[in-house]
C-alpha cells in the first residue's frame, strides 16, 4: 500500500517522465530514424569443385608445383563473403547507377549513399571510405551450417533499392568470379604447354634412346644385364609416352574449359523488394519507451520519497 501511495502522490512525474520518453522515441521512430529495408536472396555455389585440384594433383606427379588456389570451388562457400564485401567489388558497386524515389533515376551508389548519409563535406577519398564503410554495413552473408547454401541480406533506405542492390551484388560478385576463373584456366593452360613441350622432348629422347640401345644389341636375349637395360628403356619410354598422352588430354580439357561460359552461384531464391521495413520496429521502439520511462519515473519516485 506504501508503494501505491507514493506512486500516487508523484502521479504528475511518472505520467510526465513517460510521456517524454514516449515522445521523443516517437519524434526518433518517425522523424530522425533512417528506414531500412532488407532483400534476402539464397544462392547456391555451381562449378566443378576439381577443376583445380585435378590439374594441381597431376602436376604434382610429375614434380612440378602448380601457383594455384587449392580447393578454389570447393571453398567458394566460405570465401563468397570476403569476394562480396573485398574493396574491389565494393568501388563496382559504388560506381554503378540505381534509381530511387529520394534522389531520382540513374544516380550513382556512391551520390546516393553521400546525400543519404550526409557526406558531401568530405573530400574524394573520404567519402568514397565512409560510402565504402556504410555498403559493406548494410550487407550481410551467411552460409547454412550443414549445406552450401549461401544468404545474402542487404538493407537500403527503399525496398526496391535493397533489391536492385542485392541483385546487383550476385551479377557483379559473378562476373568477378568468372574473371578469376579464366585467369586460372589461363594459367592452367600455359603450365601444361610448357610441360607438353618438355614432355614431348623427354618422350622423344626415351625413344630414340631405346632405338639405338636395339640397332646396337640384336641378340640382348642372351645377355641377362642387357635385357634389364632394355626394360628399363623401355619402361622410361612407355612412362614418358603416358605422361604426354596425359598432357595433350588435359590440354584439350583446358581449351574447352576455357570457352566454357557459366554462372558461378544459382539463384535459389531472388531477391525481391520487402513490402516491411526492418527497422526501426515502431511498436517495439514504442514499447520499450513507454516501459523504460514508466521504470524510470518509479525508481526516480521512490529515490525522492527516500530522501525525504
Amino acid at each position: 500500500m506504501l508503494i501505491f501511495y507514493i506512486l500516487k502522490k508523484h502521479l504528475k512525474l511518472l505520467i510526465g517522465v513517460t510521456l517524454s520518453t514516449t515522445t521523443l522515441a516517437a519524434l526518433y521512430v518517425f522523424l530522425l530514424a533512417q528506414p531500412v529495408y532488407i532483400a534476402t536472396a539464397k544462392l547456391v555455389p555451381t562449378g566443378d569443385d576439381n577443376s583445380i585440384s585435378n590439374i594441381q594433383g597431376l602436376a604434382s606427379q610429375f614434380g612440378f608445383s602448380l601457383p594455384l588456389q587449392s580447393g578454389s570451388s570447393i571453398a567458394f562457400a566460405d570465401i563468397y563473403p570476403e569476394i562480396v564485401k573485398s574493396r574491389k567489388l565494393t568501388g563496382i558497386l559504388l560506381d554503378r547507377k540505381f534509381n530511387t524515389r529520394k534522389y531520382g533515376q540513374n544516380q550513382t551508389l556512391l551520390a546516393i549513399l553521400a546525400r543519404q548519409n550526409r557526406l558531401e563535406k568530405y573530400g574524394t577519398d573520404e567519402r568514397f571510405k565512409r560510402a565504402s564503410k556504410i555498403l559493406q554495413d548494410d550487407i550481410n552473408v551467411s552460409k547454412a551450417r550443414l549445406t552450401s547454401i549461401i544468404t545474402l541480406d542487404v538493407g537500403a533506405f527503399e525496398p526496391d533499392l535493397s533489391a536492385a542492390l542485392a541483385t546487383a551484388i550476385i551479377t557483379e560478385s559473378d562476373k568477378l568470379q568468372r574473371q578469376f576463373k579464366t585467369h586460372q584456366v589461363a594459367e592452367k593452360r600455359s603450365f601444361i604447354e610448357g610441360r607438353i613441350k618438355d614432355g614431348k622432348v623427354e618422350l622423344e629422347t626415351a625413344q630414340e634412346n631405346l632405338k639405338e640401345f636395339r640397332e646396337r644389341n640384336r641378340q640382348v636375349q642372351y645377355s641377362p644385364a642387357l635385357m634389364l637395360e632394355e626394360e628399363r628403356l623401355t619402361t622410361e619410354t612407355e612412362v614418358q609416352k603416358g605422361i604426354f598422352i596425359t598432357l595433350k588430354q588435359q590440354y584439350e580439357l583446358t581449351k574447352i574449359e576455357e570457352v566454357e561460359e557459366g554462372t558461378t552461384v544459382q539463384v535459389l531464391d531472388e531477391p525481391v523488394a520487402p513490402y516491411e521495413k526492418s527497422s526501426p520496429k515502431v511498436l517495439l521502439s514504442l514499447f520499450l519507451a513507454l516501459f523504460i520511462g514508466l521504470g524510470s519515473a518509479i525508481f526516480f519516485a521512490l529515490g525522492m520519497e527516500g530522501f525525504d
